[in-house]
């Protein structure tokens, strides 16, 4: 397998056991291009490898190449003016996009802008990206940013609908688009609350659904319940431990990793000290 996607594990081989949540979404996302998938959020208390968790999903969708095309945003907890963050969001999706059909792993890591997009929309006759991009643009100098943002954030429902393919939409820590996104572009006030919103209606898309995450659960929840309907996204408990053979199986990789001796009796006393 490829991974385009960093993933913040570190080695890709640390990530163990979680057999019994991988072929549950596998089953998932094997439903998507029949459009029988139902957008979901997991749900787990902070450190119970969920990013890791979606992160692995990306570059599997992205090695295997078929029919679901893997977007993935992590939503950072900074401060961001309401313009930038759909320009970021928009060149983070066309570049996964790109990197997608170009089998292209770098544009994964660094992403392109938008003149960027544009001059590859133009030289493969694709007249979505070249559209968006004239639209980004115009929008942009006329400081209507809200069509800036409504091109962004539509832009996967809009590509599969238009092209007949299939996306997934991957949303790390999505609480905190209604906290730390401002109208103001010196980030002063408040952020808009109101920006989690904007998925109402995508929410429930069966050809991109999405995929979303939080680390404050409480928070994440009220954000889901207030704008998005409590019973748009199917809710996904993933329990923080893993099983104890799975458990056992991490702690003799990450003693292999960093070249640790380990007997059977301490592997199985750094499990339960671990939990």
């Amino acid at each position: 397998m490829q991974y385009p996607l960093i993933e913040k594990i570190g080695n890709p081989e640390l990530l163990v056991g979680r057999e019994k949540e991988f072929n549950q979404f596998n089953k998932w996302l094997s439903m998507i291009p029949d459009r029988l998938s139902k957008s979901r959020v997991i749900l787990a208390r902070r450190k119970s490898g969920k990013t890791a968790f979606v992160q692995r999903l990306f570059n599997q969708l992205w090695s295997e190449n078929g029919k679901v095309i893997p977007f993935y945003f992590d939503i950072a907890d900074k401060e961001i003016w309401y313009r930038d963050f759909a320009i970021k969001y928009y060149c983070s999706f066309a570049s996964q996009y790109i990197s997608f059909l170009e089998r292209d792993e770098e544009l994964v890591k660094k992403s392109l802008n938008l003149q960027e997009i544009k001059e590859y929309g133009l030289a493969n006759s694709n007249k979505l990206l070249v559209g968006d991009v004239e639209s980004i643009f115009y929008y942009k100098e006329m400081g209507s940013h809200d069509l800036v943002w409504d091109i962004a954030h539509s832009a996967p429902h809009r590509f599969a609908g238009i092209l007949d393919i299939r996306f997934l939409v991957i949303l790390d820590e999505f609480q905190n688009i209604s906290n730390y996104v401002y109208r103001d572009e010196k980030c002063e006030g408040k952020p808009d609350e109101t920006m989690a919103g904007s998925y109402h209606s995508y929410s429930e898309s069966k050809i991109a659904p999405m995929l979303v995450t939080g680390s404050y659960l409480g928070l994440l929840l009220d954000i889901i319940n207030k704008y998005l309907e409590a019973g748009r996204l199917s809710r996904i408990f993933m329990k923080p431990y893993l099983t104890q053979e799975e458990a056992l199986q991490a702690v003799y990789k990450y003693a292999e990793f960093y070249k640790e001796p380990v007997s059977l009796e301490s592997a199985i006393q750094i499990n339960e000290l671990c939990m």
